[in-house]
């Protein structure tokens, strides 16, 4: 569901700026809207779900994100439409935090790490399934793509029959450091890790990739279908390299591995820059879907290992609060790149971005 309110868009964006005339920035505002609610209730969600459970939180959620997707169906203006993917926010701020919650509410150490990595794998055949259907809805009729929330009715539906209505009370206990300073410089970092590498995911990545498509092949067939497949792609290999994340785990630190990552995002967005034709552009999309593979499960996990069970819930939507700060901040802050300096500009601005996240990295691991 995560997935639905966000990699359903590279295809939608295209469709909402040949409906409404608008220009590439400005169709980005849809991603920032939709991730703007959640700077404020990402975190009120944990807190709920800490002192009254994961399930209430998770039923009410969906409900309001598949009535927003009804809605979706009857808007005629750009202005409604982002009205509705408001509210799609709202509903979707405590989804990204909760399940990962819950996986590490009752696994701890490599197995956490390892599940992690399964629920990310999940999360990412999703997302290589539906910006192919997006792409399919959108040159049917561009308002389908914004209703696929619907889909939320059945999940909660999946909530109220399989997750315990006190998961919260079954927490297995923390195996974080005891240095409660160690404790709040490692989560300062990263959180600024989510926000900068989500603002990559949404910024170059989700609103700017269909761009460089565009100027790659302008007359290339099945535009729609290009962009959705292209962003598919990035989701597959993402879920082949979050299933042996858990492996990894054993083998290397997770700093480490949080630094190859930040490695891969900035070499992808280099080379985006240098390949002359769509179909290389397969070699950095997989580059980008490898880095996402090790680092969401890998960050998942050492967010976790620094909250205790009692606050669990808190801590964890925080890490969601910065990845949500980065999506709703990554459309902005590239639009204003994309506008002084071209689409080249942005995809090299995310690069040092991301070695930034590098530098920040080596520097706490020692």
């Amino acid at each position: 569901m995560v997935g639905v309110g966000t990699s359903t868009m590279p295809p939608a964006l295209a469709a909402v700026q040949r409906t409404f005339g608008v220009s590439p920035d400005v169709a980005g505002m849809l991603l920032a809207v939709f991730t703007l609610p959640g700077l404020v209730l990402t975190p009120l969600g944990g807190y709920l779900a800490d002192r009254v459970g994961r399930r209430g939180v998770l039923v009410g959620s969906l409900l309001l994100f598949a009535g927003a997707g009804a809605a979706a169906l009857g808007v005629e203006r750009f202005e409604h439409l982002l009205i509705v993917r408001l509210v799609q926010g709202i509903g979707a701020a405590s989804l990204g935090a909760l399940n990962v919650t819950l996986i590490s509410d009752f696994f701890d150490g490599h197995e956490r790490v390892r599940l992690l990595g399964f629920n990310h794998s999940v999360l990412s055949i999703g997302t290589a399934v539906l910006p192919v259907l997006s792409g399919w809805l959108a040159a049917a009729n561009w308002r389908w793509p914004f209703a696929l929330p619907l889909l939320g009715v059945i999940v909660a539906a999946g909530v109220l029959m399989f997750i315990p209505p006190h998961s919260h009370n079954q927490a297995v206990g923390s195996d974080a450091p005891s240095s409660s300073r160690t404790n709040r410089r490692g989560l300062a970092i990263l959180l600024s890790i989510s926000a900068a590498t989500y603002a990559v995911l949404f910024g170059p990545f989700l609103n700017y990739l269909q761009q460089r498509i565009r100027l790659l092949e302008p007359e290339g067939p099945a535009l729609y279908e290009r962009i959705g497949a292209m962003v598919g792609l990035m989701s597959v290999a993402t879920t082949l390299g979050a299933l042996g994340v858990g492996r990894l785990s054993q083998r290397f630190a997770l700093h480490l591995l949080l630094i190859v990552a930040c490695m891969l995002y900035a070499t992808a967005q280099l080379l985006f820059v240098a390949m002359p034709s769509y179909a290389l552009l397969v070699i950095p999309t997989v580059l980008f879907g490898f880095a996402q593979a090790l680092n969401q499960p890998v960050v998942q996990s050492l967010v976790a290992r620094l909250a205790s069970a009692e606050q669990r819930g808190t801590v964890l939507s925080l890490n969601r609060t910065a990845a949500l700060f980065g999506q709703t901040v990554g459309p902005l802050l590239f639009g204003a790149v994309y506008r002084s300096g071209g689409l080249e500009l942005v995809f090299i601005t995310g690069a040092v971005l991301t070695l930034a996240c590098v530098g920040a990295l080596w520097r706490w691991r020692h």
